[in-house]
């Protein structure tokens, strides 16, 4: 029987929109929690579903130890997703992990040492990753779903477009196993994004409609409204992008 869903998240490279999707599946599954390792909190307007777990190590410690430098501090994490649910828990309890940027080529590892323990108990993983056509995350992406195909039961990738399409080469090499879906790109209003990256998308689905007056009166009544169209489509794509994800948590495979 199946305790609890796990979904990794991982893109060694920063600026990948890792976090965005990470925030898009949360605010699609309410549900679910969210496991945040990282050196400091980001995800902060999700502060009340979200457990923190720092990671101190340096990228340089991690690489010239051959990631033993990190390995203690994922411990506690794996001690999270192997936890025993709450006593009369009739359905699994969904997780998401937000495995921070230079993390996943050590933290995967130690997942897959103790797959057959985590069989065991009912936790069931999958992989999602970003992949972008900046050629670090193009090169990250492939790496990290390999480090999980051999204990996740499913294998997902966003294209984000956000630095234009991905070649379709790259795409079909991530492998027939991968499920696929995309981020369209969209130009934001300058201002637009300020609210984005102050409120997240959180904001647009709970306060934008409530908050339309005082734009209006902050920066005027069409640039409010083009403003207020920008993040609603921005907030749609989002959720498009991360179905397969949230009906992945929601369904299993």
């Amino acid at each position: 029987m199946t305790m609890r869903r796990v979904l990794l998240a991982g893109q060694d490279k920063g600026g990948s929109g890792k976090s965005l999707v990470v925030r898009a599946t949360a605010e699609s599954v309410v549900a679910a929690w969210i496991i945040e390792l990282e050196d400091e909190k980001r995800l902060i307007e999700l502060e009340d579903r979200v457990d923190f777990f720092p990671v101190r190590a340096e990228r340089s410690e991690i690489d010239r130890t051959s990631g033993a430098a990190a390995r203690s501090e994922y411990d506690a994490v794996l001690d999270r997703m192997a936890r025993k649910p709450a006593a009369g828990a009739t359905t699994p309890e969904l997780l998401i992990v937000d495995i921070g940027a230079n993390a996943s080529r050590s933290f995967l590892p130690e997942i897959a040492s103790r797959a057959a323990r985590f069989s065991r108990i009912g936790v069931e993983f999958a992989m999602l990753t970003v992949i972008t056509a900046e050629p670090g995350a193009a090169s990250s992406a492939p790496v990290v779903l390999s480090l999980a195909r051999p204990f996740a039961k499913q294998l997902f990738a966003v294209e984000n477009q956000v630095e234009g399409a991905v070649d379709a080469k790259i795409l079909k090499a991530l492998g027939k196993d991968v499920v696929l879906s995309r981020l369209p790109r969209l130009t934001l209003d300058p201002k637009a994004n300020g609210l984005l990256q102050k409120g997240g998308l959180r904001f647009i689905a709970e306060r934008l409609g409530e908050a339309e007056d005082s734009l209006s009166e902050t920066y005027g009544f069409a640039a409010a409204g083009r403003m207020i169209q920008d993040l609603t489509a921005f907030r749609a794509q989002a959720m498009q992008a991360v179905a397969p994800m949230a009906e992945w948590l929601e369904r299993g495979a």
